[in-house]
Parts: structure tokens; C-alpha cells; sequence
């Protein structure tokens, strides 16, 4: 068997960085927001969803294995992408040129985000020992105290938006670069598809923190 080339290993990785950043971070990015949006509906949905997954047996293990060594993966790898990457976007303004910009910029504001959202909340859960039907008013108490402050409402502003246009935009890059997306109209058709998934995450998410900051329940 002949070893694969750098090149090869090379355009491997960075097809998995592409795949992960919807299957499975994507996937869990949308289920995380479409939880927690329940807390517009009431204290008790939202405390039940909490409860429904703090359950699960083999939490932290699954929590590990299809979340944070793929989103480590994803952000290694992205940096690697900044890294190299040759911004023209001062010689080219062109609309999609401004958008791979913004695409990089807005992975490293999220894990910035990521890395306080779960020394926040995952680690404080993990070191108090709140696991099964404990864990849902510990965490309601802190997402409580977030939105108390300015600085919380701010911190989680900028965190979902720029969450959701990652997202929503690495999904036309994932199409276009895997072959899904062929051809100028259905790059354009697919453009405006996932804009609009992603400003429906960007309003669930807005909501919420809304909702915690109008609405908070002890």
C-alpha cells in the first residue's frame, strides 16, 4: 500500500474540518439553541429539556466524544486555515471574497466564546458534582446572574450571532467545496437558504437571552 502524500494528508484534513463543522458541531450547534429557545416558552420546558439531558447515562462521554474532540479538531484546524490563509478582501471587494473573511474572523470570536461559555457553566456544573436533576436550577442560576449584567447580555450577543453566521455560512462553504452546490444559481438559491436558517438561529437565540434578562426565573 503506498502512504498518502503531504498533500494528500493535507486535503483530508481539511475535509474533515469542513465535515465536522456540520456533522457533529453543527448539528449540535442548532439542537443547543433550539433547547434553550424553550426557555421563551416557559421556566418548566426549558427545565425539563435540562433535565431530559443531564440524564442521559454516559453524559460526559458522549459530551466528549461527538462534542469536544471535534470542536478542538475544528478549532485547531481553523486557526491552521487563519493561519495560512491569504486575505485579498482590500484588493477584492467581492461580496462572497468579505464573507470567507468574516467566516475566519468569526471562528476565532466563537471560540473565544466557547472557551468562557463553558468555564462558565460546564465546568462549574462538573466541579460542584450537579449532574442528573441537580444540574437544571444550577444552571438556570447562572444564566440568571449572566444576564444581569450588561457585560453577560453582550458577552452572549456576540457569541450567538457570530456562532449562527459560522454557521450558516460554513454550511454554503461545506456544500459548495463537497459538490452539493453546482453551478452559479444553485450556489446562489443555496446562499440565500442558508441565510435565512441562520438568521432563524440568530432570532431563537436573541430570544432567549431576552427572555432570561426580562423574565428571570429563581
Amino acid at each position: 500500500m503506498v502512504a498518502p502524500s503531504k498533500d494528500e494528508i493535507h486535503h483530508l484534513l481539511l475535509k474533515l474540518h469542513s465535515l465536522t463543522g456540520i456533522v457533529p458541531i453543527g448539528v449540535f450547534l442548532v439542537i443547543h439553541i433550539c433547547v434553550n429557545s424553550l426557555r421563551t416558552v416557559g421556566a418548566w420546558p426549558y427545565q425539563l429539556s435540562i433535565d431530559a439531558i443531564n440524564n442521559l447515562p454516559f453524559l460526559l462521554v458522549i459530551e466528549i466524544t461527538f462534542i469536544y474532540i471535534p470542536l478542538l479538531f475544528h478549532s485547531v484546524m481553523g486557526f491552521y486555515v487563519v493561519n495560512h490563509a491569504k486575505t485579498n478582501v482590500h484588493r477584492y471587494r467581492y461580496p462572497r471574497n468579505a464573507l470567507y473573511t468574516m467566516q475566519r474572523l468569526s471562528g476565532a470570536v466563537v471560540f473565544v466564546f466557547l472557551v468562557y461559555h463553558l468555564g462558565t457553566t460546564v465546568a462549574p456544573k462538573l466541579w460542584e458534582g450537579k449532574h442528573h436533576f441537580e444540574a437544571a436550577p444550577f444552571l438556570i442560576d447562572i444564566m440568571n446572574g449572566e444576564f444581569k449584567t450588561w457585560q453577560g447580555i453582550l458577552i452572549y450577543t456576540i457569541g450567538v450571532v457570530s456562532a449562527t453566521f459560522h454557521f450558516s455560512n460554513g454550511l454554503w462553504g461545506f456544500c459548495v467545496s463537497w459538490g452539493i452546490l453546482i453551478g452559479p444559481k444553485a450556489q446562489r438559491n443555496g446562499a440565500i437558504v442558508f441565510a435565512m436558517v441562520g438568521l432563524a438561529l440568530t432570532f431563537l437565540g436573541l430570544a432567549t437571552i431576552a427572555e432570561f434578562k426580562m423574565n428571570p426565573v429563581p
